[in-house]
């Protein structure tokens, strides 16, 4: 059986959803602010950053959902099944990364709510406060309310993007590479990684994306039909949200590169700036449907990183004591709930340290997820070609080879960032 699998055709919509919600885990910091700072500063000049960080991730997020679909099980499964280390390497980088992950999108999304709603309680207080509606809305809505309520603000952000961007078009600069090249001097290296880090988002969010794929499915047992459903929803998603940071990258360089506006380095800041790319763009009566939608699309990036992050920690916990579970039932367990309170915690007092520079803040979480990206993937690939895979609901050829490709090109990034970083 070929990648192209089942035609999309009677149950699709049962299998409709975990593909959005990795769109709305990756339309966040990644988006927001590391596609829009792209174009501010840099023009288009970044711009093939963006393209091929999305093409060459490609291939690792999406055997997420494919190994999924064809066994019923997460990929913490399968990385189980690799032995020890792959489950306590994703455990580190579930612990040390995205702590600083949650932390980072409360933040964001605190200052929208700032910049939006003029608050006046300060970012720390109201960060803590995004944590804790967070919490609230996981604890007591569980998966099926994060379905429904991402699917409404997908939509929503997605049109006045493009119709943004649209309108932005005419004030864009379109000198590409290399008459745009930034000078590739250490700082502009830094930004490049951190930027590639979380383009589209973080590696990781494929084992995320492998247990909303079990939890979506309720228990089914796996069939072709399956993974040509699954992979088509998926598919979905990540076209999507690859074209959304192009579209970031094009408002932030016709409206903050071409009109001279350094990127602020606060996060109400930077909000504000956000929200008046689509009012200089759709006019001032798009400022309230705007910010309700860049509240509302932050609030759930929100949800779905520190919904899959307290999942993967619940299951890697589960994995790496030998006790066998059912993933798809994880958000109602004691485990979740307690992750959950530990997750938001250490994510605020991340932030008590590391609050003074916006943007230094998300960089070091951008450029932890830009290191770690190769060895994920690998384990990643390692497991949708294992045994636990029948031969004939393998990934084609064709994709095997873009994944090997995309492999070898993270960790040649990365080696080029430790060399420039600490040699």
């Amino acid at each position: 059986m070929k990648d192209a699998h089942v035609p999309v055709r009677n149950g699709f919509w049962r299998f409709f959803g975990p593909g959005l919600l990795f769109a709305g885990t990756a339309v966040g910091t990644s988006h927001f602010v590391q596609s829009t700072r792209a174009g501010a500063v840099f023009g288009l000049g970044l711009m093939s950053v963006v393209i091929l960080a999305n093409l060459f991730k490609y291939p690792a997020f999406r055997f997420g959902a494919h190994y999924a679909a064809a066994t019923g099980n997460s990929l913490v499964e399968g990385y189980r099944r690799q032995g020890k280390f792959p489950l306590w390497f994703l455990f580190c980088v579930l612990i040390a990364a995205d702590g600083f992950a949650v932390a980072a999108i409360s933040l964001v999304t605190a200052g929208i709510l700032k910049a939006v709603l003029g608050i006046s309680l300060g970012m720390l207080p109201l960060t803590g406060a995004v944590m804790l509606v967070v919490g609230a809305f996981l604890v007591v809505g569980h998966y099926a309310w994060l379905d429904r309520l991402n699917k409404l603000f997908m939509g929503l952000i997605t049109f006045c993007t493009l119709l943004a961007t649209a309108i932005a078009l005419p004030h864009v600069s379109w000198d590409f590479y290399p008459a745009t090249a930034p000078a590739m001097d250490g700082k502009t290296l830094m930004f490049i990684v951190a930027l590639a880090g979380w383009m589209p988002t973080a590696v990781e969010v494929a084992v995320i994306s492998s247990l909303w794929t079990v939890a979506k499915m309720g228990g089914q047992k796996p069939d072709s039909g399956h993974i040509g459903r699954v992979l088509a929803d998926f598919d979905i998603g990540y076209t999507g949200t690859a074209i959304l940071a192009v579209c970031f990258v094009l408002l932030g360089a016709g409206v903050l590169h071409a009109g001279g506006i350094q990127p602020a380095d606060t996060a109400p800041g930077f909000a504000a700036q956000v929200i008046k790319l689509y009012e200089s763009t759709l006019g001032a009566w798009a400022t309230p449907v705007i910010g309700a939608a860049a509240i509302a699309v932050m609030f759930t990036t929100a949800l779905t990183a520190t919904d899959g992050i307290t999942r993967a920690l619940v299951a890697c916990g589960h994995a790496l004591r030998g006790h066998a579970h059912d993933t798809a039932m994880d958000d109602r367990t004691k485990a979740y709930m307690f992750t959950l309170l530990g997750v938001l915690v250490a994510a605020f007092l991340l932030l008590s340290f590391f609050l003074q520079s916006f943007q230094a803040f998300v960089d070091l979480a951008t450029s932890i997820a830009f290191l770690t990206a190769p060895m994920l993937a690998w384990f990643t690939h390692r497991a949708v070609f294992g045994p636990d895979v029948a031969a004939h609901a393998r990934p084609s050829r064709t994709m095997e080879i873009w994944s090997w490709v995309g492999m070898v090109v993270m960790a040649a990034f990365a080696l080029l960032y430790l060399k420039v970083a600490f040699f």
